[in-house]
């Protein structure tokens, strides 16, 4: 089992890590530009907040994503907890927003994958540490996590969180990514998670799916 606890935030499967300020503020360039639907695709769950999912949905746009994934280096953080056959694979990129949420909707983004999936947040805005983070610590109780420019969550299975509710005048802007191994036989566990969230997604042996095609 590849299960881990953070002692410092007292719940399962998380890592505070460092990030790159530099590689990070180039997405901020997609913050001032209308964004194209050929090349963007934006998703919104059904959850008591405007929060919304912008992903590549062209491979040169993935490739944006993907080029600063490696660039950031986050796949080196989580290498030892996962099942390889050659590296980890991004399997998808997200630009977060929200301005607005009324009230929780914890939620787990990895279920019974035995950490062979993570998801990665840091904020692209610096409003963002004042809209954080409710999760879940191991005893239960709820805790709150407040996002600092510079720093970074990553998480695997069974952290529980939400959005904090809260409002924005301006919107908050995480960078995100979804990533974990390149074996296929963990993609059906996965694949609960990484299929639905968007319309362009890399699979882990390096296909990509649009909807319900693959190429």
């Amino acid at each position: 089992m590849r299960h881990f606890l953070n002692n410092k935030l007292e719940a399962p499967n998380v890592l505070e890590v460092d990030v790159d300020l530099a590689v990070v503020n180039e997405f901020s360039a997609l913050l001032n530009v209308p964004l194209s639907k050929v090349d963007f695709h934006t998703a919104k769950p059904k959850w008591k907040s405007d929060v919304a999912w912008i992903s590549p949905c062209s491979l040169s746009s993935f490739k944006y994503f993907h080029s600063r994934f490696v660039r950031l280096g986050i796949a080196n953080h989580v290498t030892p907890f996962l099942d390889l056959k050659k590296g980890v694979r991004m399997y998808m990129g997200f630009l977060v927003t929200r301005s607005t949420c009324v009230s929780p909707d914890f939620h787990t983004d990895w279920d019974e994958t035995n950490n062979e999936a993570f998801t990665f947040l840091t904020p692209l805005t610096e409003n963002a540490n004042s809209f954080g983070l409710l999760y879940k610590k191991q005893d239960g109780s709820i805790a709150e996590y407040n996002y600092s420019v510079g720093k970074a969550l990553i998480f695997g299975d069974r952290f529980i969180h939400s959005t904090k509710p809260g409002k924005s005048e301006q919107p908050v802007v995480l960078l995100s990514f979804t990533f974990g191994t390149d074996k296929m036989e963990h993609w059906p566990a996965i694949s609960r998670t990484a299929a639905s969230q968007g319309n362009l997604v890399r699979l882990p042996n390096g296909r990509f799916i649009v909807r319900d095609m693959e190429y």
